[in-house]
């Protein structure tokens, strides 16, 4: 990026830099000429000097035109933004790539830049930084990459930025997959020694009951299905995936995973409504179990008498319950694995879910909501 920065200001200087160094070029050569022929006729010699410098300048404003195309590709070839706001305070450059990141037309090179900056308070506020290393800032839900590049004071300020907002997010689904995998090794080996040890302890439970101890093997057989049911998200927590990527209705296999809730106790006393519709390319079974994960969350959350709202759009489906909402450190936490907020949890549902959810391409953010409660937000 550092030689990037050096050509972007290389360009700003060269092309006054020309034009001044061309004038200079044009006085000296006709003072020359002048003196070389001063025994001519004083009028053919004056009327001799003003054609040639008009033609000479007319080669000059060629020469320079051509230059400040050149200047102009070059700056529209580089594939982020790059801004120049001259000592009048004007715009004097934005790239074509500058335009499309802002959404500007680039008809507003030379208007006052609190103008066309008005919207772009963090454009304006990187204007004002000393040139130095590239910083990060978050702006119009966007993250962007911005640097002040060091240029002559005569030049003005220059500034190169780019949105790394899909860049981030990948990046934090790779270092997800990386520690799924890790802990998906260590989770499949414990998985499997506490799976053998529960059906030897399950079959002394069904022996006491068949015994006449009823009581005590009741308790027995209880707690060891809850150990097994944990024992079942370790092993669907380490288990591979293979998805497949096929196209979806949003909207079916939402009312798919809210039919399964409707049939279990926790989602008793509680309204679980959909509405709107739209389509993803993803796995149907892994969207399935991740639906059915967050709106058990959603459920144990919301208090009796509470909804929980599915919202349907291309590409993305919502999940809103009327829960105590979350903070946004508890929501990021929540996300990882073992991290559970109720005692009797496992810390696996959400973060399965974000495993199901970025192995079809999606991801899966918690968002605290303005009026109350939590919003599931899943985004293709």
């Amino acid at each position: 990026m550092e030689p990037l920065s050096r050509s972007v200001a290389w360009l700003a200087f060269a092309l006054p830099s020309g034009v001044a160094i061309g004038g200079l070029a044009l006085v000296l050569a006709r003072w020359a000429r002048i003196h070389r022929r001063a025994k001519a006729d004083p009028e053919a010699l004056l009327l001799s000097a003003v054609s040639g410098s008009l033609r000479e300048r007319g080669e000059l404003a060629s020469s320079l035109g051509e230059l400040r195309t050149v200047h102009e590709r070059l700056l529209d070839a580089l594939p982020t933004g790059v801004l120049w706001v001259d000592q009048r305070l004007r715009l004097a450059a934005l790239n074509r790539r500058g335009c499309d990141l802002l959404g500007v037309r680039p008809g507003v090179v030379g208007l006052e830049a609190a103008f066309v900056l008005e919207p772009f308070p963090w454009l304006r506020e990187a204007l004002g930084r000393d040139p130095g290393p590239a910083w990060r800032c978050s702006a119009g839900g966007r993250r962007w990459r911005l640097q002040r590049i060091e240029a002559p004071d005569r030049i003005g300020a220059l500034v190169q930025f780019e949105d790394v907002t899909e860049a981030e997010i990948e990046e934090h689904r790779r270092q997800l997959r990386e520690r799924f995998a890790d802990l998906g090794e260590m989770t499949a080996g414990v998985a499997h020694q506490l799976k053998n040890g529960l059906a030897v302890i399950k079959g002394r439970g069904q022996m006491l009951k068949r015994a006449g101890l009823g009581e005590a093997a009741g308790d027995l057989l209880e707690e060891t299905e809850d150990l097994e049911r944990m024992v079942q998200r370790f092993l669907q927590w380490a288990k591979p995936l293979d998805p497949a990527a096929e196209p979806l209705r949003l909207e079916e296999a939402a009312a798919q995973a809210l039919a399964e809730l409707k049939r279990r106790s926790m989602s008793q006393g509680r309204q679980l409504t959909a509405e709107g519709e739209g389509g993803a390319i993803g796995d149907p079974l892994l969207l399935h179990q991740a639906l059915v994960n967050l709106l058990e969350n959603a459920c144990q959350a919301t208090p009796l008498g509470g909804r929980i709202l599915v919202r349907i759009a291309e590409g993305r489906i919502d999940i809103l319950d009327d829960g105590p909402g979350l903070s946004e450190d508890a929501a990021l936490r929540m996300l990882r694995p073992f991290e559970s907020g109720r005692p009797d949890g496992t810390g696996l549902g959400l973060p399965l879910a974000l495993k199901w959810l970025n192995a079809q391409g999606a991801d899966l953010r918690l968002a605290p909501r303005p009026e109350g409660g939590t919003c599931a937000e899943i985004r293709w």
